[in-house]
């Protein structure tokens, strides 16, 4: 098997490809490179689905609950 110095592997990026396209966070770029879907957008919280919406707001709502809790204890 003859190995070219300039053959790649189909998963490396390219010499001349950056990926940097408008906002760029380094964390990101593998998961960005693998997902073909450009830099993060900003989400819309209202666009959810209303069961997502549902758990998102008493996940908040028992995160709070246990820091009250958690307060209250603590001063008795």
């Amino acid at each position: 098997m003859d190995k070219e110095p300039n053959n790649i592997h189909e998963t490396q990026p390219s010499a001349n490809d950056t990926g940097r396209s408008g906002s760029f966070d380094p964390q990101f770029e593998d998961a960005q490179r693998i997902e073909g879907g450009g830099a993060p957008q900003k989400i819309i919280w209202n666009t959810l689905p209303k069961g997502i919406r549902v758990i998102g707001y008493v996940f908040a709502a028992a995160v709070v609950a246990m820091l009250v809790f958690a307060l209250s204890t603590n001063f008795y």
